[in-house]
């Protein structure tokens, strides 16, 4: 019996942040796995920040002047990732709420669009921190695609239909604010799409007082190797701020 630990490419998959609207106790629950885990990636699967100061949406006048604030908010939160794992390779897929940025400059400031400085890289100092940005919002690993996210569904699992059914592989996404993973198997073999949930606030202001239904929580992979269909996929929810693991509980500290 052939008893070598095979060797694995390990990722974290980090679901919508949302700073303002950020939860840090879901953020420490999952700060406090990596720094466990170990992982060799992490990867950002988008909306790491809310630009809810430039939505369109009807808002807190006051947010409207806050958002420098929001900036240094997902700036310090990416910063504490970062620490929690110095050594992994760090990605930051384009989400819809990064598009914002750019959105608002082509409506409102379009002779201010083009500079350098009127980046998300160089708004959230993506360099800095050694983190890559993926501007189509879309990687791959192993003959998985990992995106934030196109579809929304009504209810946790129809959205990972959803997905699978457009891209016809397996895949990683976040942006419904869900947890499921959906499975399915044809004559081509067996495939799995995989929600990721949030670590925002479940109960923001926005929402008045409606309950929302997300789940809070952030996604793991085993790769083999890059020339290797083989992976495995894994959920870790985070309920009231702790996640549980391997027979381990992860909190904020």
């Amino acid at each position: 019996m052939n008893k070598r630990k095979p060797k694995y490419n390990k990722i974290v998959f980090i679901p919508d942040i949302h700073p303002p609207f950020h939860d840090m106790k879901a953020i420490g629950a999952c700060i406090s796995f990596i720094r466990t885990w170990k992982p060799n990636e992490i990867i950002f699967l988008g909306d790491a920040v809310d630009f809810y100061a430039i939505s369109r949406f009807n808002k807190d006048p006051k947010r409207s002047l806050e958002l420098q604030d929001e900036l240094d908010a997902a700036y310090g939160i990416l910063k504490m990732f970062c620490r929690a794992a110095p050594n992994a390779k760090k990605t930051l897929l384009k989400g819809n709420h990064e598009h914002r940025l750019q959105k608002y400059l082509w409506a409102k400031a379009p002779e201010l669009a083009y500079l350098r400085s009127n980046t998300v890289e160089e708004q959230l100092h993506l360099k800095e921190l050694g983190i890559e940005y993926v501007e189509s919002g879309k990687t791959m690993r192993n003959r998985t695609i990992i995106k934030h996210g196109n579809v929304v569904r009504k209810f946790a699992g129809y959205t990972a239909r959803g997905e699978f059914e457009a891209c016809g592989i397996s895949g990683v996404s976040g942006h419904s604010h869900r947890i499921s993973n959906y499975y399915h198997t044809h004559e081509g073999g067996m495939f799995v799409w995989m929600e990721c949930g949030c670590l925002c606030d479940l109960n923001p202001e926005y929402m008045e007082g409606k309950v929302a239904n997300w789940q809070q929580g952030f996604g793991i992979g085993y790769y083999k190797n890059s020339g290797s269909s083989r992976f495995n996929l894994g959920i870790i929810p985070i309920i009231k701020g702790t996640a549980m693991w391997g027979g381990m509980e992860f909190f904020s500290k």
